[in-house]
């Protein structure tokens, strides 16, 4: 790391015990398309030139606060923190033209930030939530004379909230009616002002249902605009479907059968897509395999990761080196190394109500009637396994069929043409399942 003379300011990162189930691990190690969120608050704070220091303990952190020199400012970020480049830049820049000398992060409560909120820790006043992430003008901005395990809470109190502007594009995307529901649409935002506490495995799903948005537009107005103009121009159409058709980016050593079809997605490097894939506003990490006939619409799939042939995968993410072949796995989360057969069936949706996770030890409303599971690294779960809305399955858990659901034994005096039928694991003449 460079010399803090080189920065504008101090971002210190707060050490949390927050733990994610059912992968037994810090938020830090949740992954974000190709990164993990503690990669991704280095990157973040090297884009504004800000020197990351890590802090154990709330006497740490003040401590680092208090260091920072008189020209530059500080910033006290929760370790369990997503958040990305422009909205840290907008709040620096309207802290720094604030009166006050203390500040906390606040939003107006709109798409994007609706769509991630629950079951997060955020104070909320009205349309606005805050969360706990502060800017201090100087070493002397209303820093305690002295730290403990209250500090948090006195900051929540003390500071001044400041609201940051933010943009976003609006899909409405509609909803199956089911139950006694009415007819529904998702708003589904595309911006690249989005913060998150990392408190539970959705948040890990919903922030990457977003990393399309993310990542596109940055790509596109920052990284590559030029090229992204040149593909625009390219399509030779004001038509937006043949417009996304020409914005793919593709990593080096890609494997590409001509027969995919790609739209509006970055295939990473190395990764090898077979014949007759779709693949739309996905993110493809490095060295994925994505097999023949597979769709994937709206999902990121991890560095390493294998999707069997005819996968329909929607509106999910799958953690690296892990292996999905089902039919039609939507809005879940697999974590590294876990298996999911094809015929394994995750419920996505309650008829009536929203879907509910365990949380701290309690069932919390995730306010959506369509969700599905999460499954923990290592975990296996084979075919005809029927999974509820918003289930956990443990690391290494491995879930198989009743073992009379299978045709383990085949009797060797079975008659031509006669109907058989599967009756505690043998074959049996229809109608002898009864006696």
């Amino acid at each position: 790391m460079t010399h803090s003379g080189k920065h504008k300011g101090r971002m210190v990162v707060l050490e949390t015990d927050t733990v994610i189930t059912p992968f037994n691990e810090h938020p830090r190690l949740s992954i974000f398309t190709d990164q993990t969120i503690e990669a991704w608050q280095y990157d973040t704070a090297s884009k504004n030139k800000l020197e990351l220091i890590k802090a154990s303990s709330p006497e740490h952190a003040a401590e680092l606060l208090a260091e920072c020199k008189p020209q530059q400012f500080g910033i006290l970020i929760l370790d369990r923190h997503f958040i990305t480049p422009k909205l840290l830049k907008d709040f620096i820049r309207v802290s720094k033209k604030s009166e006050s000398d203390f500040l906390r992060l606040s939003l107006t409560r709109n798409a994007s930030v609706a769509y991630t909120e629950p079951l997060q820790t955020v104070d909320k006043n009205g349309d606005r939530i805050a969360h706990d992430i502060y800017f201090f003008k100087n070493s002397r901005s209303v820093l305690p004379a002295h730290t403990n395990n209250n500090w948090l809470s006195e900051l929540r109190e003390s500071a001044t909230w400041i609201d940051v502007p933010k943009k976003e594009l609006v899909r409405n995307i509609p909803l199956p009616t089911i139950g006694e529901q009415k007819s529904t649409t998702m708003r589904y935002p595309v911006t690249t002002s989005v913060v998150v506490s990392i408190e539970h495995w959705v948040h890990i799903l919903w922030l990457n249902q977003l990393s399309f948005g993310i990542r596109w537009v940055d790509l596109v107005l920052r990284q590559r605009p030029i090229w992204a103009l040149f593909k625009t121009f390219s399509a030779l159409s004001f038509n937006i479907e043949n417009i996304m058709n020409r914005l793919v980016a593709r990593g080096s050593r890609c494997k590409i059968h001509p027969t995919a079809q790609i739209s509006g997605s970055i295939i990473g490097h190395g990764a090898t897509i077979g014949p007759n894939v779709t693949i739309r506003n996905s993110y493809i990490c490095a060295n994925a395999v994505i097999q023949d006939h597979a769709v994937i619409l709206n999902s990121v799939v991890g560095e390493d990761a294998l999707i069997l042939e005819n996968t329909f995968l929607v509106s999910s993410t799958c953690y690296p080196q892990s292996t999905v072949g089902n039919y039609k796995l939507q809005v879940s989360l697999i974590g590294r190394g876990a298996y999911v057969n094809a015929w394994a069936g995750f419920v996505d949706a309650k008829f009536l109500g929203f879907v509910n996770v365990s949380h701290k030890g309690e069932l919390i409303s995730t306010e959506r009637s369509f969700l599905g599971s999460v499954v923990g690294h290592g975990a296996k779960v084979a075919a005809k396994v029927l999974i509820h809305p918003g289930r956990e399955i443990p690391n290494e858990t491995i879930i198989v069929m009743r073992p009379d659901e299978i045709v383990s034994v085949v009797p060797d005096n079975i008659e031509p043409n006669q109907p058989l039928v599967r009756h505690e694991g043998t074959l049996v003449p229809l109608g002898m399942e009864k006696s």
